[in-house]
């Protein structure tokens, strides 16, 4: 199947909702430290993993203060990003072939205040159903690696709620509107009103329609071509069609309803409703 609409619709909030929090929010934390190995079974032989203690690593350069890795120390030398060497931004980890499991790995890193993630579940299922691994950026985390692949909090899962076209002008062209929901969950009251006060503030703002081939992570979590920019991802779609924050309402699990949910998390949600007019028959 070709890309739709949806699929750019989707990649493309994504990208923008990523940015728009850690660029308004400075929504990161500089860290650096040791690495762990660990067996990973999903991977190709070729390659061991060493995990850091958090995830997900910050990969946009455009982010002002944050640090970036280009590379991590292997037995006290540095060794930049490479065939061999893959950096995992979104399990926080370096991926190396060619060293033992032994091998004494480090680096530096900014860690997200919260992982971002796509998903189908409903709210209940994600609140109340779900148990989630704690990576905390307050405390200092244990001196271990954070499992892959798994979702950790603090976290904000972003899902398609519903899409439909409306007339617009004669020729064809429709408003297409677009229901995207965020819900939020925080380690404390002070990191959750501030996500929901960054995007409170989103009302109007635009974003650019960019392709699925523009996402900028590998397979393996890694950086294609070894550097991604946002803001000159964004130049490059500079004539696509633009997406309109046409509304934005925030809203928080009252202090009485978390008491009733397993984990000790701070909820709430945002729901936006986006719009582009296009030509969706054409």
């Amino acid at each position: 199947m070709i890309e739709q609409f949806q699929h750019k619709a989707t990649n493309s909030f994504m990208l923008w909702f990523d940015n728009y929090l850690l660029k308004k929010g400075q929504a990161y934390s500089n860290k650096s430290g040791s690495f762990y190995y660990y067996a990973d079974d999903r991977l190709d032989d070729r390659f061991k993993a060493f995990g850091s203690p958090y995830k997900q690593w910050v990969n946009d350069s455009s982010i002002a203060g944050a640090t970036i890795p280009s590379g991590v120390h292997v037995g006290g030398t540095f060794q930049p990003r490479s065939s061999s060497l893959l950096l995992d931004f979104t399990n926080g980890r370096a991926l190396i072939s060619g060293v033992a499991s032994t091998a004494s790995v480090s680096g530096s890193f900014a860690v997200k205040d919260f992982n971002i993630y796509f998903t189908n579940d409903g709210e209940e299922d994600l609140i109340v159903d779900k148990k989630y691994t704690p990576n905390s950026r307050i405390f200092s985390a244990a001196a271990s690696y954070i499992e892959p692949y798994d979702n950790v909090v603090p976290a904000i899962f972003l899902s398609s709620q519903s899409i439909n076209n409306s007339p617009f002008s004669f020729g064809g062209e429709d408003t297409t509107k677009i229901q995207m929901k965020a819900v939020i969950m925080a380690e404390n009251s002070y990191q959750l009103d501030g996500a929901l006060s960054i995007f409170a503030d989103s009302f109007n703002e635009t974003f650019p329609s960019i392709p699925f081939s523009g996402n900028p992570t590998t397979e393996y979590g890694d950086i294609k071509n070894g550097f991604y920019s946002y803001n000159s991802l964004k130049n490059q779609y500079a004539g696509e069609p633009l997406f309109f924050v046409e509304d934005v309402v925030t809203s928080k699990l009252s202090d009485k309803a978390r008491k009733s949910l397993a984990n000790d998390l701070f909820i709430g949600f945002i729901d936006f409703e986006i719009h582009q007019q296009r030509f969706p028959r054409l």
